[in-house]
């Protein structure tokens, strides 16, 4: 059985990336993208049934997706999620997990003993930055690169290197 990705997001626009946007285009207006996204990102460690026992556990924990306040679905690890429309832009994803992770080690334990079918549980935050089509996709990998890390006190903002790990996926042209 392989892994299942589900992405979470809010019904309404997410404070966070809102921030973020407002933060970029104050400090890195040349870099900033043009369009921003944030969701928690949870990835199912070999779930016995597949999605059938993902789409379980999203409607009997209310704590991984609230149905009155947030939205989910199924993605494909490196592809696109589906709930977003073909807009031409250049997507470059950037995954941030905490190396010492206590939230998906609790929801494992959590998982298992209520007796759900599942090696473990994974909880990330997935940034989307969108760009223009204009732009390469190594030139949006690189601004997206310094934008999320921290390496300065003035440099970065979504992560920080030290207590997180950064995946950056292959840049999709959608």
């Amino acid at each position: 059985m392989k892994d299942v990705s589900i992405i979470v997001s809010l019904k309404s626009p997410d404070p966070a990336a809102m921030t973020a946007m407002s933060t970029f285009r104050r400090i890195y207006p040349a870099k900033c993208p043009d369009n921003l996204l944030r969701y928690d990102h949870w990835r199912f460690m070999n779930p016995g049934q597949g999605t059938e026992t993902v789409s379980g556990i999203v409607s009997r924990y209310h704590d991984i997706v609230n149905p009155n306040k947030q939205t989910w679905s199924y993605i494909d690890e490196f592809n696109k999620p589906s709930d977003l429309s073909d807009d031409g832009m250049v997507w470059i994803d950037v995954l941030v997990t905490d190396r010492i992770d206590s939230v998906s080690e609790n929801w494992t334990a959590i998982l298992r003993r209520s007796s759900c079918e599942i090696d473990g549980v994974l909880c990330s935050v997935l940034w989307r930055f969108g760009f223009a089509s204009g732009i390469s996709c190594d030139d949006a990998r690189n601004r997206v690169l310094d934008l999320t890390a921290s390496t300065y006190r003035d440099h970065g903002l979504l992560a920080n290197p030290v207590s997180q790990k950064i995946d950056l996926p292959a840049p999709l042209r959608i």
